[in-house]
């Protein structure tokens, strides 16, 4: 689901760049969902796109078609210097790169360029809570549960209704100790759950502060 809309938001980007063509825009839509079936062939279709003159359009299709052949580190690197380019597209287009960039470093398991990643996109869209949630992610992945906490506080303030926000300044709080505001967290997260899933995600969050009380953690 995230690639998906990530792509959608790639290509309505793109259209609003008023640069392409229409057979451009139908190339670049076409390779990004290539990626979800056939990574190697949009990854070769990319590589001759861009020696055709594809663009910064045809080098973020080879970038994801990277990360989706599983060189993520790769892929994140071409993602990050791609949104650094003078010729990498509009900025709603690097903010895309670079929240992919966090994405990939994450999975690659380098949570430091992950936050450096999503605090440049930060920089451009400072509005984003995504991009908020993943510098927390990031700094959660590192132990530096201030920075989490002060991160989330930032997503929840441009988008109150996240649940995710909540959920992640409630565990910051809990590692931090501060347990009574943690607690006011989760049950505002606890309220915001829409699945399962989620349900579950913050009732551990209950247990782990419950079990901090009874040992005077």
């Amino acid at each position: 689901m995230k690639r998906c809309f990530l792509a959608g938001a790639a290509i309505l980007a793109f259209a609003a760049s008023g640069h392409a063509q229409l057979r451009d825009s139908e190339r670049y839509e076409s390779c990004l969902q290539r990626i979800e079936v056939d990574p190697e062939t949009a990854y070769e279709d990319g590589l001759a796109w861009r020696f055709d003159g594809g663009g910064w359009p045809a080098r973020h299709c080879v970038a994801r078609a990277l990360i989706a052949l599983g060189e993520e580190e790769e892929g994140a690197f071409r993602l990050q210097a791609l949104a650094e380019a003078p010729d990498g597209g509009p900025t709603a287009m690097k903010v895309v790169f670079l929240a992919e960039a966090g994405e990939a470093w994450m999975v690659a398991g380098y949570p430091g360029e992950a936050r450096r990643a999503y605090s440049r996109g930060v920089e451009l869209s400072p509005q984003s809570a995504p991009l908020w949630l993943g510098r927390a992610r990031a700094a959660a992945e590192l132990g530096e549960w201030a920075a989490v906490e002060a991160d989330a506080a930032q997503a929840i303030a441009h988008e109150p209704q996240n649940y995710e926000g909540w959920r992640t300044r409630a565990e910051a709080r809990l590692e931090l100790g501060d347990l009574a505001a943690a607690e006011r967290d989760m049950e505002r997260a606890l309220d915001l759950a829409r699945t399962d899933d989620e349900t579950v995600a913050v009732l551990l969050i209950r247990g782990h502060i419950n079990e901090a009380r009874r040992t005077g953690g």
